[in-house]
């Protein structure tokens, strides 16, 4: 048999047989190219996972269950950040009012369109290499147009950042009052985003503090988010210029944790950016920890039974999920949140950040917003937990209490549950285990409190009553 074939021998006196001769060559080939398509293929792939982190990704399809009734939190619903949603008819109207931003802009910085075009379009290649390549939205956009979309959007974010009472009537109107928190809402999708190096090549001669309006904007998270414009400061659009949420979150980005300080922190986009100011400054040792996946759950109102208290935490970064042990009883110590649609499209998004970059880092499975709402979720079965958690001054905000309980079923059925989640359920499951006594009688306690409220009321008013007979007694 030659070297180069393998012969099978077959005999040739039995009908319907013959010599069947395979060439070793030609099979060689065909495992030489299926190797060469699998390992360019895994470069290619590991490329595009490098720089995950600086993409901007679309809304993941496996997740698309929690982007509300019609896509509401993964669409724009007025303005267009970027290729992926730029010529949606809906939207068009909002294209004017980019020009006149960037006009605005450009001449209240005292800047030439020329000098801030060309600062933009020295850096549109890398911008295009954020989004999809083979996403027909970006495919079919070209170089020129590209930068232009650039320009015009960053410049109408930053536009957006610095509008005041001062600002032009038209833009004033067109972009803050006459469309009321959506844009606050369309410039933190996922899908509506362009590249962080686009808005700071602008901001870096037209001096806008991207950072404090995402501090301010972010402090809508917080209870008291809602806050009065201070003396000497310029209002911002989405009227945050202070107060106690404004104050946490300022105090958060002083911290160092897991991401390091705020402004060392190259964010890929406002949303990344909006995330960070969040969790960024949460404890190393909390965003790595790991723990071993559990299928436990518990309402409020379980947890409630069992002397375990749903408790606003105090510290000053979002997304705080943790169990502590009280001399008596046990405290779930959890970040309090105002609820808006706003707020609520925020955290969908945020959510989506995380799922569509996990496994960035090999320190985190990077879901630490994603755990805190599952958390959440969990303990919402009912609108008497949704209740539970407002008298618990956790959950605040305009969402009725139907509102609230379908947002968060919505999250459960389709978030990826993190480190963070887990944890949470170890240290539910691990108090259930050492304090068993108590928790059996606190229970009773708790499920019987009205009779025992009724037995002791009758009691002293038996006690009283035989007090009072004994003392006549006495008399007589």
């Amino acid at each position: 048999m030659d070297a180069d074939s393998r012969t099978i021998l077959i005999d040739d006196d039995v009908p319907g047989q013959a010599v069947l001769r395979v060439s070793d060559a030609v099979l060689i080939q065909e495992i030489l190219a299926i190797d060469e398509r699998m390992g360019r293929t895994t470069r290619k792939l590991e490329a595009d996972f490098s720089k995950v982190e600086t993409k901007i990704h679309r809304f993941p399809r496996g997740l698309r269950g929690i982007g509300g009734d019609g896509g509401r939190y993964i669409a724009p619903s007025v303005v267009a950040i970027g290729p992926y949603h730029h010529g949606a008819p809906r939207l068009q109207e909002m294209e004017e009012v980019k020009l006149a931003a960037a006009y605005h802009l450009c001449r209240s910085a005292g800047r030439s369109t020329v000098e801030a075009y060309e600062r933009v379009r020295s850096v549109a290649g890398a911008a295009r290499g954020c989004y999809d390549a083979a996403d027909p939205t970006v495919e079919g956009v070209g170089e020129a147009d590209f930068a232009a979309m650039m320009f015009l959007d960053g410049c109408f974010l930053l536009q957006y950042m610095v509008d005041g009472d001062d600002a032009a009537p038209v833009l004033r109107n067109r972009m803050t009052l006459s469309t009321g928190p959506s844009i606050q809402k369309d410039i933190f999708l996922l899908e509506n985003q362009v590249p962080w190096l686009v808005l700071d090549t602008l901001a870096e001669f037209m001096s806008v503090d991207v950072h404090r309006f995402v501090r301010y904007m972010g402090a809508k998270f917080f209870p008291a988010g809602k806050a009065k414009p201070e003396n000497g400061r310029r209002r911002m659009p989405c009227g945050c210029t202070g107060g106690r949420a404004t104050k946490a979150a300022d105090r958060s980005r002083g911290g160092r944790g897991a991401g390091g300080t705020e402004h060392q922190y190259k964010p890929p986009h406002l949303l990344g950016l909006l995330r960070f100011t969040q969790v960024g400054s949460m404890p190393e040792d909390m965003v790595n920890y790991t723990a071993f996946p559990l299928s436990l759950s518990s309402s409020a109102v379980e947890l409630a039974e069992i002397g375990v208290v749903p408790t606003p935490s105090t510290e000053p970064w979002f997304g705080d999920v943790r169990v502590r042990r009280c001399r008596l009883f046990g405290q779930l110590l959890l970040s309090p949140v105002f609820l808006s649609e706003v707020t609520a499209c925020w955290l969908v998004n945020m959510a989506a950040l995380e799922a569509s970059t996990a496994g960035a880092s090999r320190q985190s499975d990077g879901f630490l917003v994603s755990s805190y709402l599952s958390v959440l979720a969990m303990l919402v079965d009912r609108k008497e937990d949704v209740h539970e958690l407002r008298r618990r001054r956790l959950l605040h905000g305009a969402l009725s209490n139907k509102q609230a309980l379908g947002f968060f079923k919505g999250l459960g059925q389709h978030l990826r549950f993190g480190g963070r989640y887990f944890g949470a359920l170890e240290e539910i499951d691990s108090y259930k285990r050492h304090r068993s006594l108590r928790i059996a009688a606190y229970k009773f306690v708790y499920n019987n409190y009205r009779f025992i409220a009724a037995f002791l009321s009758v009691t002293g008013v038996l006690i009283g009553i035989f007090k009072t007979l004994l003392s006549l007694k006495r008399h007589c």
